[in-house]
């Protein structure tokens, strides 16, 4: 390492103890091929400031704080946020109010490569899907909204562009859903994208299938609905079995297609296919839960109150 080259912009070197710098820093690899240790002390997209450790000789050492061209940096390998390792260990059953903490603190580096605010993000996001305030929910989709337009690993793109889709189906958005969900099947080829994209489908079908026989009771004397509610039934179900035929060992999507097959088959009379669809969820994925329940969308009224 060459002091006076990386201490570019140094004001002032603190003759002091620098045992405080350690394992816990922040790394820097600079585009010259030179890593660098310390603490992040402040960054803006044109300059950096961090806090380093620098050897004066004869046993000695110093705290120092240069700044240096953001620019000039490749990359940035971040310390554990406290309380990162924990939390991120289990983000489903984590604490909402410490992953908001959490992702607060992330979030203006989710356009840095490397960066791992986006997982911690989509976390976040995740968990909210699972609390049934449709405020939640809302906050959730534009976590996603951000994700996608910020987050600098396509990866996370891809995963905020599933949970977009989820949270749309929770929110009752089934027309915003049914149009991304049907681009999203025509542009794609990830084969968990095609299952979120023809599970929203399959929603729109089955929350179309209630609407018609609650508008037409007797749809089966009927001979210009009759068609369209067996197209309405059969398409859902279709749609909710294809991650189970065909993607059978993604088991939480083909555990939640069943439950779902299993729902719709119920409300339309036909309790044998129901418990054949419930018999293989507890024989071929026992202990797996669905992975977003299949019910109707919420109708819960938003709260005004900040989330978590």
């Amino acid at each position: 390492m060459n002091p006076p080259r990386l201490l570019t912009g140094l004001a002032i070197a603190l003759l002091l103890p620098a045992a405080a710098i350690g394992a816990q820093d922040d790394v820097l690899h600079l585009k010259d091929g030179t890593t660098v240790r310390g603490r992040i002390v402040a960054i803006t997209d044109n300059i950096l400031t961090y806090e380093t450790a620098i050897d004066l000789g004869a046993g000695r050492t110093a705290s120092a704080r240069p700044t240096i061209p953001t620019p000039s940096v490749e990359f940035i390998e971040f310390a554990p946020l406290p309380g990162e390792v924990e939390l991120m260990a289990s983000p489903a059953t984590a604490d909402p109010a410490a992953l908001q903490q959490l992702w607060d603190e992330a979030a203006k580096h989710l356009h840095r490569p490397r960066s791992r605010a986006g997982r911690i993000g989509l976390a976040y996001a995740d968990r909210l899907l699972t609390l049934p305030e449709n405020f939640r929910r809302e906050f959730a989709l534009t976590l996603y909204d951000r994700l996608l337009e910020r987050d600098w690993d396509p990866a996370n793109k891809i995963a905020a562009q599933k949970g977009r889709l989820r949270a749309l189906i929770l929110l009752g958005k089934l027309d915003e859903a049914t149009t991304e969900a049907r681009r999203l099947a025509a542009e794609s080829d990830d084969p968990e994208m095609l299952i979120e994209a023809r599970h929203a489908l399959a929603q729109a079908d089955f929350t179309a299938l209630r609407a018609l026989e609650a508008e037409h009771p007797r749809w089966q004397e009927d001979d210009t609905v009759r068609p369209e509610r067996e197209r309405l039934y059969h398409a859902a179900v279709d749609g909710f079995l294809w991650p189970f035929l065909f993607h059978g060992t993604l088991e939480p999507l083909a555990a939640r297609g069943l439950a779902a097959a299993a729902e719709i088959h119920r409300f339309a009379g036909r309790p044998d296919e129901a418990d054949a669809c419930l018999r293989d969820l507890a024989a071929l994925y026992p202990g797996v839960l669905p992975a977003h329940p299949a019910a109707p969308p919420s109708t819960t009224t938003p709260s005004l109150s900040p989330p978590p």
